[in-house]
């Protein structure tokens, strides 16, 4: 058989005034991580970072061979995964024209 509990409406404000403090200071007691900025490259910031040329940069992205988003008709890059996608090329594991 479940158990009723019966309390008043004061009562149920501080059970949950009490729960909101307990849960802030478990907060505030967690060391803060930061997570490092990945900065998103638009196109014309990819093709300054990459040093390659629009057209170039539009076949690489239609052939899937560098890694890119969409974000509605923008293609965008994340600077961590071209980076990766260089040390890749620079070792000779990624095929380009």
């Amino acid at each position: 058989m479940k158990q009723i509990i019966v309390t008043t409406h004061e009562e149920l404000r501080e059970l949950f005034h009490e729960s909101i403090q307990k849960f802030k200071e478990g907060l505030e007691a967690e060391p803060q991580h930061q997570a490092p900025s990945d900065p998103i490259f638009t196109m014309d910031e990819a093709t300054d970072y990459l040093k390659l040329s629009k057209s170039t940069l539009y076949g690489y992205t239609s052939k899937s061979i560098i890694p890119h988003f969409k974000q509605g008709k923008r293609v965008l890059f994340r600077k961590s995964h071209l980076d990766q996608w260089l040390d890749l090329k620079q070792r000779g594991n990624t095929t380009t024209p």
